[in-house]
């Protein structure tokens, strides 16, 4: 691997905890046990019935308990994603997990008893400026009530809970960093053979496609168990809890309903025409027959720029400055405060996230930087995310978190802020196809890819609970089914390409999620562009609209903005968005709509 100056960019976690090892962490485990108890004996049958001022000073209580217990759970998680095959990173993820569960099962109460406050008694607490200051939360967990279990039953649940869905995942994910691609004799992460498909040369493209093919084929078995188990174990949930189909609980978590998000597939569905479009564009302008999947992201010319990481940096810091100097403040405090890891090294999990801990703490960003431009544009989509967390910190930590139909908010808008300044800066007109057909591509992954995803889950959902367990083969069959209905015939995904499915974690970790993807990308396309209509006004406005964190549903939330997302129209404009680019891509290729 070339290095590009992130090798020794990585997380600073000492204002967490000094290692795996601190003594600090069995302690802090060992307090919020207590007070759970403790909270548990106070509380325990007077949650419904308690008087506004009592109620406030309850939930004070708390949230600090949560925050405090949030951190040794958090410390964990990104020491294991820095290396996961550490043994010692491992045991502390299980033991945090396991604490987690046994303080979880003195609080088991709060959320039923919560459930249950009356319509009458709600008003008296909302009447309460302080006790009201909980009133979008409290309404939150209201609505939950149908799916309740009696306190017993939710118990076990917890209690089991370390050794279910969060177990699985952990093995799935061990698995995945332990993939090793053999590209000309050398053994490389999955990350990094993964970006060989962004090469210009097609034999390049088509080796790597190939290689990763046969590396997940290696444990795909395991895999496609672990799948399987997750699968039944959401059925066995939803069938216990009464939702009435296997993304129900994931639409009421994200604040939205059934018949909604089936508006955004369906709308995302029907314009798949946009992708196939680009795709017969994109066929023409490589000039190499048919298009298979090592061509999705293939460069249009020789126009690939590689970065180094202080490159990067200054590219994002610099496009988030623009937009408001504030907000470039806020992102060049990552950077500065070594809130980031960035290389690419053995046994570290792939991909890239944004971890918050709790308003009272900074978020941190995980990285695996291989010096190439969708790079920095990876970095400034998690620094999005950092930029939410960082706004919201004045919430308190019930309404800290966005649900997932608003997360991707920001991180797309600020994707679009350095994309933009890019092509600001880019006056060569090869150079601006070439980084167009980029975006429109990464757009593609982002919207009509989730929602392929989406279809597929939704088959691999509904086929594990009429068929029973389904074999790796099923799983390949409905994957490929799925994801080339959005190439139609302009791009043919090949056999190799049905294993496919088994390294996506979202899949396992959050059944239901990727929808989340498509729905905050085309939001966030409708609000950058009302951005670029009114410009510096638009600011304080978006400001605000991050700072409120999860404190307001979103269709609310989002009318602050100007836009209403329960018009069935509303994805028609992010579409057209959408639309436009590949017009333009179009356009400057010298081939009109539709062409072939």
């Amino acid at each position: 691997m070339t290095t590009t100056g992130a090798e020794k960019v990585r997380w600073n976690l000492s204002d967490l905890f000094s290692g795996p090892d601190d003594s600090a962490i069995e302690a802090s485990l060992a307090r919020e046990l207590e007070r759970a108890k403790a909270f548990e004996t106070e509380y325990r049958g007077r949650v419904a019935t308690l008087e506004p001022n009592a109620f406030a000073a309850m939930m004070r209580e708390l949230a600090d308990h949560e925050e405090s217990a949030a951190k040794p759970e958090v410390y964990a998680y990104m020491l294991h994603s820095q290396n996961t095959q550490d043994h010692a990173a491992g045991r502390l993820l299980a033991r945090v997990r396991e604490a987690g569960a046994e303080r979880g099962a003195h609080l088991v109460f709060f959320p039923l008893e919560l459930a249950h406050i009356t319509d009458e008694h709600a008003a008296r607490l909302y009447a309460d400026p302080d006790a009201a200051t909980y009133r979008h939360f409290v309404e939150h967990e209201r609505r939950f009530r149908p799916h309740q279990l009696t306190e017993p039953e939710e118990r076990v649940l917890t209690d089991f809970s370390p050794v279910g869905n969060g177990a699985w995942v952990r093995l799935f994910e061990e698995l995945c960093a332990r993939i090793l691609v053999e590209i000309d004799g050398e053994e490389v992460q999955l990350d990094q053979a993964l970006n060989l498909l962004r090469e210009s040369d097609r034999s390049v493209r088509r080796k790597a496609n190939a290689a990763v093919s046969e590396a997940l084929r290696g444990d795909i078995r395991t895999r496609g168990y672990i799948f399987n188990v997750i699968l039944q174990e959401k059925s066995i949930d939803d069938r216990l809890r009464h939702f009435p189909s296997w993304i129900s609980s994931r639409n009421l978590a994200n604040e939205t309903s059934d018949e909604a998000v089936q508006a955004l597939v369906d709308a995302v569905t029907s314009r798949y025409d946009v992708c196939i479009r680009y795709y017969r564009v994109k066929r023409r302008l490589l000039n190499v027959g048919d298009l298979h999947e090592w061509d999705r992201y293939a460069p249009i010319g020789e126009t690939a720029r590689n970065l180094t990481w202080d490159d990067a940096k200054e590219l994002v810091i610099g496009s988030y400055n623009r937009f408001s100097p504030r907000v470039g403040k806020l992102i060049e405090q990552f950077f500065n405060e070594r809130w980031i890891d960035a290389p690419v090294v053995p046994g570290k999990a792939g991909g890239a996230y944004c971890m918050p801990v709790t308003p009272h703490h900074h978020p941190y960003v995980l990285m695996n930087f291989t010096g190439k431009l969708r790079d920095a544009l990876t970095l400034a989509h998690e620094l999005g995310h950092g930029l939410h967390d960082r706004l919201a910190s004045n919430q308190h930590v019930f309404d800290y978190h966005p649900p997932l139909t608003l997360a991707e908010t920001a991180s797309v808008f600020g994707e679009a802020l350095t994309f933009d300044r890019i092509m600001a800066e880019e006056k060569d007109p090869k150079v601006r196809l070439a980084m167009l057909c980029n975006q429109c591509e990464d757009a593609f992954s982002t919207v009509f890819r989730q929602v392929a995803f989406n279809r597929y889950e939704d088959a691999s959902h509904k086929a594990r609970r009429t068929e029973g367990e389904l074999s790796v083969e099923q799983l390949g069959d409905l994957f490929q089914e799925n994801l080339q209905a959005m190439f139609g015939d302009a791009l043919v995904l090949t056999e190799e390409h049905k294993v496919w499915w088994s390294y996506v974690g979202h899949f396992l970790h959050t059944p239901g999620y990727v929808y989340a993807y498509a729905f905050g990308n085309l939001l966030a396309l409708s609000v950058y562009h009302r951005y670029l209509q009114q410009g510096p006004d638009f600011v304080d406005d978006y400001l605000d609209f991050l700072a409120a964190g999860g404190s307001t549903r979103p269709d609310e939330l989002v009318r602050h903005l100007g836009m209403d997302i329960t018009d069935p129209g509303f994805w028609d404009a992010g579409l057209k968005i959408l639309d436009g680019m590949v017009t333009e891509v179009e356009r400057l290729a010298g081939s009109s709509p539709g062409a072939r």
